[in-house]
């Protein structure tokens, strides 16, 4: 999280500070972009099966916002972009784990009239933070969205995306 007390960024007296595009932008050294009205959500004891409508999109059999509101809530961490403006999901993205060596990403979307806004991108490099004591970070993909996951300079790609962090490839300490 930010520290606000000492943050020159414009938005640092938002109650949002640190939780959307124009401060992580701000912060990644990007400068300033105008406030965005996508905020992203951890806590998903704040999202609701309401809020998840739209998702899933091609497959034949999807999970209904119940069932979705359960996978996120049981996943090891998730993260659910929210426009602000409507309370309503525009994106998602999980990870499973062990909690001390691996981790993959089963899920990410975005819906389609919010692609190519950064969205995906700002929850891939938020689930990468999330997972930075892990030494893997693994996404199995469509061939087709390959370049998408390569702007991300991961350790290997095909139809896999992997990130490695070697500090943490012995796992993290579980012995007190």
């Amino acid at each position: 999280m930010i520290d606000s007390s000492n943050c020159t960024c414009p938005n640092a007296a938002c109650e949002r500070h640190g939780n959307c595009d124009a401060c992580n932008a701000h912060h990644e050294g990007n400068g300033y972009c105008k406030r965005s009205s996508v905020i992203y959500i951890k806590d998903m004891s704040k999202i609701t099966a309401d809020m998840l409508n739209g998702f899933f999109a091609g497959w034949q059999n999807k999970p209904n916002p119940t069932t979705h509101i359960r996978i996120m809530q049981n996943s090891y961490r998730a993260i659910v972009a929210v426009d602000a403006t409507t309370g309503m999901a525009v994106g998602f993205i999980n990870s499973i784990s062990d909690g001390i060596l691996s981790a993959y990403i089963p899920l990410l979307e975005v819906l389609p009239e919010y692609r190519g806004k950064g969205i995906g991108r700002w929850l891939v490099r938020l689930m990468k933070q999330e997972c930075k004591h892990l030494y893997m970070l693994d996404i199995c993909h469509d061939e087709e969205i390959a370049p998408f996951y390569a702007k991300f300079e991961p350790t290997g790609q095909g139809r896999s995306t992997l990130f490695r962090n070697y500090e943490a490839q012995g796992g993290m300490n579980i012995d007190g």
